[in-house]
């Protein structure tokens, strides 16, 4: 967490929430490569999936469904409390990502679960310039991010030659023993542990080293959180998936999330217009959003149905930073971002930054956080919600001014 950005504010007596915006990464989905390519990838047999290649699963509906009910029950979103404003009153306001159906579905349970009548999104199937960061008819921009992307490529190459911890190291080992012990002589594949590569258009090749490792371990994931690997027929190796080798997995998954996802100017750039959208809202500007529509001004809840990459946006936006105890992975499916618009007795606002998540176990089960025991933490007050501009990347961030 940057300090320069948060600071820790212990709860005040008599403060009462007045508006707030959940970000929500989608339930638990399928892999987005069908087990055909992932066995060509890693040479095991994977696993067949009820849906598609990256669909939500039932079992991860009913997941998101539980934590939807948390988030209502915490939030008193059914208004039985006369301490603070209600909040489902009006009507919330889901916004999905339009890129994917599995954002899609999302913002629909939650909207179900919230009291919304309704989502909104862009056209589906289409990038949606809120969660991308780019403007709609931005061909420019997307010429230009290209660019960035082969420049933040290079960049990323140098750091994990020479930055690479030793938790990465060691999850990259565990995979590798996972996967093909023998996998890195000789020139065979996979090698997790070898060095990140660019692909021919400069961009980072997403099959090398431990970009390959990033996803084959949030693959792992959801194995485990759907439950394969029970039935008769499975691959044995799916019985070596447990929560001792995940913990020691998704460390590559973080990691690589942390290079690629939270840094550069391109990072900055989608969590910048995620700011704007939540900054406008929280303190009771008019918010437009791609179709031309907006919340009223009177609406108190927002949500915002996206992915872990728009958690992992907002986070180097913002400097924020978290783990869990029970979940290895800090942006896992149902993991939700809120900002908190408090107004204290002495008549100032803040805003609060909290995290919910479920434990591995909760996930695998469908059910509820536990927000007395880590469900829901605390990660500190945004001391500043007028962005600024950075003079290196020109991307506006908040912070001192």
């Amino acid at each position: 967490m940057d300090a320069g950005f948060l600071r820790t504010a212990p709860a005040e007596e008599g403060a009462r929430l007045e508006r707030l915006v959940l970000v929500a990464r989608h339930g638990i989905r399928s892999p987005t490569q069908d087990p055909l390519v992932l066995g060509r990838l890693t040479g095991r047999v994977w696993p067949r999936w009820p849906v598609g290649p990256g669909q939500l699963t039932p079992h991860g509906r009913d997941a998101l469904r539980a934590m939807t009910e948390g988030l209502a029950e915490w939030y008193d979103l059914s208004c039985h409390g006369d301490d603070h404003p209600c909040l489902a009153d009006p009507e919330p306001v889901i916004w999905a990502d339009s890129a994917d159906a599995r954002t899609l579905e999302s913002g629909a349970i939650m909207a179900r679960g919230l009291g919304a009548s309704r989502i909104v999104s862009h056209h589906a199937g289409e990038h949606d310039p809120v969660f991308t960061g780019m403007a709609p008819d931005g061909a420019i921009q997307k010429e230009k991010d290209r660019s960035d992307g082969r420049d933040e490529a290079h960049d990323v190459l140098l750091a994990d030659r020479h930055e690479r911890p030793e938790a990465v190291r060691e999850g990259l080992s565990r995979l590798q023993a996972l996967f093909a012990p023998q996998g890195c002589g000789a020139g065979q594949s996979p090698c997790f542990s070898a060095p990140l590569r660019s692909a021919s258009d400069g961009r980072l090749d997403r099959r090398s080293g431990p970009a390959l490792g990033a996803s084959v371990s949030e693959n792992l994931l959801l194995v485990y959180l759907q439950k394969l690997g029970t039935e008769g027929d499975s691959p044995a190796w799916l019985g070596r998936i447990d929560p001792s080798l995940l913990a020691a997995v998704l460390p590559v998954h973080t990691y690589l999330s942390d290079l690629t996802r939270r840094r550069g100017v391109r990072a900055l750039r989608r969590g910048e217009g995620l700011a704007a959208v939540i900054g406008k809202f929280l303190t009771g500007e008019g918010v437009r959003l791609p179709d031309g529509s907006g919340p009223a001004r009177r609406t108190r809840l927002l949500v915002l149905a996206g992915h872990d990459t728009t958690l992992d946006a907002l986070a180097g936006y913002y400097g924020l930073s978290w783990n869990f105890v029970d979940q290895p992975d800090p942006t896992a499916p149902d993991t939700v971002l809120a900002f908190e618009r408090w107004r204290l007795r002495d008549g100032r606002a803040v805003t609060r930054a909290v995290v919910f998540h479920q434990s591995l176990d909760a996930l695998r089960q469908a059910a509820a956080p536990d927000m007395e025991h880590g469900g829901r933490l605390f990660l500190g007050e945004i001391t500043r919600q007028v962005p600024r501009v950075d003079s290196g990347t020109g991307v506006k961030r908040p912070g001192a001014g």
